[in-house]
């Protein structure tokens, strides 16, 4: 018995092959929506300034460090701030470390264990946990945040005075305040 391709008109017309192209336009679909979840819920370091202007951040994840460096009011030398990202609204100053004794510089044991470093360097170890840090930009202290190499200058950033609220949250969250939706 020969068989007779008359039949496969449906194949010939391409009913199967535009199968095979909704197939892989649903699988791209949902391949790019998961992109976009992932994406969206990954945790950023936000510094959300007061008033209109634009809130920049930059990407983390939990048990990344960042410090905050500044120079002391009083003392005028350098000061660090360092923290750790717990999760969302999860923040721990874990150290500070700063160059000299001072006026206004930690001295009690409750503020924290305190050591000198092998540079010269004090460090008062604290481990105090914080769900956001808000900082006053003054020009005088020249702060600046600072995640591995990038160095965010917030006098550069801020205008002097203006007061920035600095947050581990999730990247939509993020957006939400930036774009307003």
């Amino acid at each position: 018995m020969t068989s007779s391709l008359q039949d496969r008109k449906l194949a010939q017309a391409g009913s199967r092959s535009f199968l095979k192209v909704k197939l892989y336009f649903v699988i791209f679909i949902m391949f790019a929506v998961a992109s976009f979840i992932w994406y969206a819920t990954a945790i950023v370091v936000s510094m959300n300034p007061e008033g209109e202007r634009t809130p920049i951040a930059f990407t983390s994840k939990v048990g990344d460090v960042w410090n905050i460096r500044f120079t002391h009011s009083v003392e005028k030398t350098p000061w660090e701030e360092f923290f750790t990202v717990n999760g969302v609204n999860d923040l721990t100053m874990t150290h500070t470390r700063f160059e000299s004794l001072g006026w206004g510089y930690p001295y009690s044991p409750s503020d924290g264990k305190f050591s000198q470093t092998g540079d010269g360097k004090f460090e008062l170890v604290m481990n105090r946990p914080y769900k956001q840090v808000d900082l006053r930009i003054a020009e005088q202290a020249m702060p600046c945040i600072v995640h591995y190499n990038t160095v965010y200058d917030l006098c550069a950033l801020f205008e002097h005075g203006t007061l920035v609220q600095v947050k581990a949250e999730y990247r939509w969250q993020f957006w939400q305040r930036k774009y307003g939706f």
